[in-house]
């Protein structure tokens, strides 16, 4: 792909994600910005009634966080961090995401790790990418709504090209990014609004 091509999907996908979020009405505009903001008030709690750091409940929240929805997530945060705390096993408590990601975020309450370990720890783009959102980073979680939104299309997430490689992932957040700088945001705040509008418009749950 030339240096031209790249730029010119570059600027398409400013233009469809600019297209979204002025699509947002007063509510959707308004749940959006404050949804990471939300979440991260939500983690404090978490980490106020366990008498550990922030940083370290959002990073088992991200850890937890795949095909996870973000109540059951929270949920299942609040009992695995309760469970280690209280010397219970691993496998005392039930979680709605895969074994290897419960694993991993026990592997993390049990190294409690530094910040920035713990954001290495997480390994994943998308589980480190949503922790660096929850904990105010200037970042952008992208998944496969972020992705259709950025493409102007809408694909299945259980299609192929719902899956980012690397690159790919690092050209839709570039796009999200300078996206959010025209219009005086944090990327993940318009993401958060983009996907409020997306979620809306098709009547997704």
């Amino acid at each position: 792909m030339t240096k031209q091509a790249t730029l010119v999907d570059h600027q398409r996908m400013i233009h469809n994600i600019t297209g979204v979020y002025l699509d947002a009405d007063k509510t959707q505009h308004a749940e959006g910005l404050v949804w990471y903001e939300n979440a991260q008030k939500a983690a404090y709690h978490i980490a106020v009634k366990y008498d550990v750091p922030v940083y370290l409940v959002v990073a088992v929240i991200a850890a937890l966080s795949p095909n996870n929805k973000w109540s059951r997530n929270l949920t299942n945060a609040d009992a695995l961090i309760g469970a280690f705390i209280r010397g219970d096993g691993m496998d005392s408590v039930k979680v709605s995401t895969y074994h290897k990601m419960k694993q991993k975020a026990w592997d993390i309450l049990a190294a409690r790790p530094g910040y920035d370990t713990a954001k290495i720890m997480l390994k994943g783009q998308k589980i480190t990418s949503f922790f660096m959102d929850i904990m105010g980073e200037f970042n952008v979680t992208i998944d496969g709504h972020a992705r259709n939104i950025a493409y102007g299309e809408r694909v299945g997430l259980t299609d192929d090209r719902t899956n980012i490689g690397v690159r790919e992932y690092r050209a839709l957040q570039a796009a999200y990014e300078a996206a959010a700088e025209q219009l005086g945001l944090m990327p993940y705040q318009l993401q958060a609004i983009t996907w409020r509008v997306w979620r809306d418009r098709h009547g997704i749950k």
